[in-house]
């Protein structure tokens, strides 16, 4: 049966609304749609005199199995699952109708499915997922689309839409672009929290996730959402909603970072809907972030300074490095540094840990990491500004970027409550970010609501889905070992190690190989491979 089926759902809805039951969180998926529009006319119902009311549902019941009759045939006869989608033309669940999407210069369409943000409860808050399809540019598509799935947690697919026009551009001509927004992002019910604060900018240069603003943000998402039901099995049922109504077959997944969680909860739930997978900086589902960031940020510091040492204009700039680095970060513990705010009077302080955290990010690629030695070298001789500024700006830019509720809901209930409080000091000493990354976080994940995982759900993933995984060996946020790690469940992979990249990141070489798996759907056999090494850019030296 489809679940994009209105009369059989309508049924069903209607029946068990009638007689007092709450049907299985599974079988709520089947008609999450429809909602409380199901059994509108069941209310109705519900206020009639007992004798009415039971004519009324043997009636209904009789209506119910014809409509199951009716659908059961139409379902085996495939009827629910015809070709791609086309425009304006409605999917029942789902009305696409044309659309532009920034920088796709062709017309895209977008729709909206509404499904229950509970789906163990017919009657309650609807959520409006937002969809955009960009659609393949030759003449018949096929039926297999390429889904992507974003990162952060928090990041939303739809605002992404140039990236992957013009990343997939090959891959076009035969199939569309399946761009869905996590409940929780963009056009899906964005959680957006105000973590930094403009009258008093200074607490983001201590925290990365200030209380006072975590506490604000608590006292205002609960009146638009219930959090939670923002974890990755409640999205993954959302895509799987989504497929059906627009009668696609098996979907092309393409996750990033934190989207490679989405990727394989998905994978385990929905197997049969899955044709490929791509992981690029592939993150394990039972490795317990952010514990091993810091391990891993002081493992990229290294091959930064290794890099500047063996580049003739970096080391000829910064000679003294490694020893700067050593002397700022003995400041920066002594908690002598302090730094203008631009329109408050005075210095405040500037610490070490929101330091280092802001560092870790810089070091997720090299691009972004080449301004680091310089950083360094203006903060030994008594110039903060470059680092305190940056931190700011980029705070500042999160919060419209970012949607922080959905991150603290994945995070806190997937990642932070599995850490154990006597690996914290093994896994941080004697690195330059120490345990602030993984103290912030618990404080935050204190407060926020807290989540029963399904059981098994951590478990590492096997699966025969053919799967290409890629990870950067210069990258500050996903080691090389999560990709080790996480495909060892998979039977039909391809691990990839693109030389002098960083996170998620892409050139011709990968991009070969994702466009011979999608074309062929599978990875040929083959385990392992290397892409050439990519030169790192250029240091900033002044």
């Amino acid at each position: 049966m489809q679940a994009n089926s209105p009369p059989f759902y309508f049924g069903i809805a209607c029946f068990f609304q009638v007689r007092g039951f709450v049907p299985s969180a599974l079988f709520t998926h089947e008609f999450a749609s429809f909602g409380t529009r199901a059994c509108q006319p069941c209310m109705k119902l519900q206020n009639k005199p007992d004798e009415t009311k039971r004519t009324t549902q043997v009636r209904l019941f009789l209506s119910l199995t014809v409509v199951m009759s009716v659908q059961l045939v139409s379902a085996a006869n495939g009827t629910g699952l015809g070709g791609p989608p086309r425009p304006s033309e409605s999917f029942r669940a789902i009305e696409l109708s044309s659309c532009k999407l920034p920088g796709v210069p062709q017309p895209a369409r977008c729709g909206v499915l509404e499904v229950p943000e509970n789906p163990t409860r017919l009657i309650g808050r609807q959520l409006r997922i937002g969809v955009a399809v960009i659609p393949a540019t030759g003449g018949q598509p096929r039926r297999d689309p390429i889904a992507i799935l974003m990162g952060g947690p928090g990041e939303d697919a739809i605002g992404a839409a140039e990236i992957y026009a013009r990343q997939f551009a090959p891959l076009r001509q035969d199939r569309d672009i399946l761009l869905v927004d996590q409940r929780g992002t963009g056009r899906s019910g964005a959680l957006h929290c105000d973590l930094f604060s403009t009258p008093q900018p200074t607490a983001s240069l201590r925290d990365l996730f200030p209380l006072k603003a975590v506490e604000r943000c608590l006292q205002r998402l609960p009146l638009q959402a219930d959090l939670t039901q923002y974890t990755y099995d409640r999205f993954a049922a959302d895509l799987e909603q989504v497929r059906r109504a627009l009668g696609y077959g098996s979907l092309n997944l393409f996750a990033g970072s934190y989207g490679t969680r989405a990727a394989q909860v998905y994978l385990r739930m929905y197997p049969e809907s899955v044709r490929t997978v791509y992981m690029g900086s592939v993150v394990p589902l039972d490795v317990a972030g952010p514990l091993p960031f810091a391990k891993t940020e002081q493992a990229a510091l290294e091959k930064m300074f290794e890099a500047c040492a063996v580049d003739s204009g970096c080391e000829s700039a910064f000679p003294h490095l490694r020893d700067e680095f050593r002397q700022i970060s003995d400041r920066l513990a002594s908690g002598s540094v302090r730094v203008v705010v631009q329109g408050h009077s005075g210095t405040v302080p500037l610490y070490r840990g929101r330091v280092a955290e802001w560092f870790r990010a810089k070091l997720y690629r090299p691009r972004s990491s080449a301004t680091i030695p310089w950083m360094i070298h203006r903060a030994y001789l008594g110039d903060w500004s470059p680092i305190s500024k940056g931190i700011l700006a980029d705070a500042r830019e999160n919060d419209s970027d970012f949607s922080f509720g959905l991150f603290f809901s994945i995070t806190c209930n997937e990642d932070v409550a599995f850490i154990r409080e006597e690996d914290i000091a093994p896994e941080t000493q004697g690195t330059f970010l120490g345990a602030y990354r993984v103290r912030q976080q618990q404080a935050a994940c204190k407060l926020w609501p807290k989540v029963s995982l399904p059981k098994g759900y951590r478990e590492p993933l096997r699966s025969s889905v053919p799967t290409v995984f890629a990870s950067g060996d210069t990258d500050g946020g996903t080691p090389l070992w999560f990709m080790d790690h996480a495909a060892q469940g998979f039977s039909h992979r391809l691990e990839v190690g693109l030389s002098g990249q960083g996170h998620t990141e892409w050139n011709d070489c990968i991009a070969q190989i994702y466009q011979h798996l999608v074309v062929s759907g599978s990875v040929d056999g083959r385990n392992s491979s290397t892409c050439p090494l990519v030169p790192r850019p250029p240091f900033k030296t002044h």
